[in-house]
């Protein structure tokens, strides 16, 4: 678990990140975290799902981005090539986190120890005199609005769970060669409960905002497609002939 230090220009004048941090942090994520902001645009170029932190079990709204542990089929030749960029690959390496001196305020965080960070190669941090860099004060204004994205997200999440609108699935995979390992722990929305709704549920959903990010859900499912050809284009990794989604038995979306 990384433990955070606060970032001041005291402390941490000298200090500079990788020009490719963003980069090092996505290119091992299977997985992204997403905030409900960011689900219409991220349904354009991956499946989303959500799955439980394994921490305290919270609902966790998230971007599949490949089929393989420590892969993500969005890096190539170390650049970017999604439509979106999850808010979280912005800010990396840097957290929002309490204060050590003002419980009731939040700052901004670093792991020290991480490899991204450097006192001799990358782009500055803080300016000679001690202002953040440019880079910096975009991804402040970034965590400033994550702090009302995460509290969205939040109801979001515990109204449509209230709702049981979510429902375990596992995606069945058939490789070429014969193998067929599964992945599970993953959940989507209902459409069957979806659609059974009462009218003045879908209402409240729709005053909510909620029924276009759940749309889109449904819709990024189609990107599994294109997820499969990126997998079998690249180099590797063991070619998929065809993936089955398949509501698991094992798991509860309550």
């Amino acid at each position: 678990m990384k433990k955070l230090t606060e970032l001041t220009p005291q402390q941490h004048q000298h200090l500079r990140l990788a020009n490719d941090s963003a980069i090092q942090f996505a290119h091992q994520q299977n997985i992204m975290n997403l905030r409900v902001s960011e689900v219409s645009q991220t349904a354009c170029s991956m499946p989303i799902f959500y799955v439980r932190d394994g921490n305290n079990g919270q609902w966790v709204l998230t971007a599949f981005t490949s089929f393989e542990q420590g892969s993500n089929l969005f890096v190539k030749q170390g650049k970017w090539t999604a439509l979106h960029t999850p808010t979280n690959m912005q800010t990396f390496p840097f957290f929002l986190m309490m204060s050590p001196d003002d419980p009731q305020r939040y700052t901004i965080g670093i792991d020290e120890q991480h490899e991204v960070f450097s006192t001799t190669t990358g782009q500055p941090i803080f300016e000679t005199n001690g202002k953040a860099s440019l880079h910096l004060s975009r991804v402040k204004t970034l965590l400033e609005s994550d702090i009302n994205n995460d509290i969205q997200t939040q109801a979001f999440n515990q109204h449509i769970s209230q709702l049981g609108l979510l429902r375990p699935i596992s995606i069945l995979i058939q490789h070429k060669d014969g193998s067929t390992p599964s992945l599970s722990g993953l959940f989507t929305v209902d459409e069957d409960k979806l659609q059974t709704l009462s009218q003045e549920a879908l209402f409240e959903l729709h005053q909510k905002g909620y029924l276009a990010p759940l749309q889109a859900m449904l819709m990024s499912l189609f990107q599994l497609n294109a997820l499969i050809n990126s997998h079998n284009k690249t180099p590797g990794l063991n070619p998929i002939k065809s993936i089955k989604l398949e509501v698991s038995k094992n798991s509860a979306a309550a």
